[in-house]
């Protein structure tokens, strides 16, 4: 998926961070869609829904595996009955007053239109998982402050910035292994002792697998 597309998460060290953060869930739903590089990147659901304004996005970026909507996220959310645990991620255009470029959206987003967002996330059933991220702002400063908040940096156009996860939730599960981990480094040494273990199971007799295996599951 090409970076150049604005806020485009595909950078290194971005989709891992979001992905790191993500409950189990059955349904996932990704409101401003873009590229969609979230979705491509992380474990599958049983439900996936990709929502985007533009015709000419989705059809670039083309999920047949998923329901591509063409429609505004917002008024999407706020009809939004959940069948089940649900992951919605929320990507919206950056505010106008967090940018260091000159580069628009083609369908942009007034504050009035943002905070209409977050109050619609705000008001979702107790089933709906949220992460939202953006950059920080006094609006979702006001907003979110009894969200969970992580900040992360992000190589963008103009070069590295600082961008901002709120979650209604305290991220604990894992929903993808393969990017656990706080940064790079973080995620290399636990790959590396995940690979070290598993070779380790691997040489033991089968009887000594059986045993481990056992006990891991009494954990």
């Amino acid at each position: 998926m090409s970076e150049s597309y604005l806020g485009a998460k595909g950078g290194s060290g971005v989709y891992q961070a979001i992905i790191n953060l993500m409950p189990p869930h059955e349904t996932y739903i990704e409101a401003f869609r873009g590229t969609a590089t979230i979705y491509s990147k992380k474990a599958p659901a049983q439900k996936s829904i990709l929502i985007d304004k533009s015709q000419t996005t989705i059809d670039k970026y083309s999920y047949p595996e998923a329901i591509n909507l063409c429609c505004c996220a917002i008024e999407f959310l706020e009809n939004f009955e959940p069948e089940n645990t649900t992951l919605i991620y929320c990507d919206p255009p950056y505010l106008h007053e967090t940018r260091t470029s000159n580069a628009r959206y083609e369908y942009e987003m007034s504050d009035e239109d943002h905070a209409r967002l977050i109050e619609t996330l705000k008001q979702l059933p107790d089933n709906v998982y949220v992460i939202l991220s953006g950059y920080k702002n006094s609006l979702y400063h006001g907003l979110l402050y009894d969200w969970w908040s992580k900040e992360f940096q992000a190589m963008t156009r103009g070069g590295v910035r600082t961008e901002t996860v709120w979650c209604n939730f305290e991220p604990s599960d894992i929903h993808y292994h393969a990017f656990a981990g706080e940064n790079f480094t973080d995620r290399q040494r636990i790959q590396r002792k995940a690979a070290r273990w598993a070779n380790n199971f691997k040489n033991m007799p089968k009887a000594e697998q059986q045993a481990v295996l056992a006990a891991m599951l009494d954990i």
